[in-house]
């Protein structure tokens, strides 16, 4: 993957949990499924009632 600098300082946080596969691979399942799920419900609830 990378390689650390020269100062030998280890990878910055995010850099590491970028390069998380399986992380990523929640995150980009769940935030969408979430939100859509959020957005359908709130499009429910402002329906108006039928006469």
């Amino acid at each position: 993957m990378s390689e650390p600098t020269s100062s030998g300082a280890s990878p910055h946080f995010m850099q590491t949990m970028l390069d998380n596969q399986w992380l990523m691979l929640v995150l980009g399942v769940t935030v969408p499924m979430v939100l859509y799920t959020l957005w359908g419900l709130w499009d429910v609830m402002n329906i108006p009632v039928a006469p």
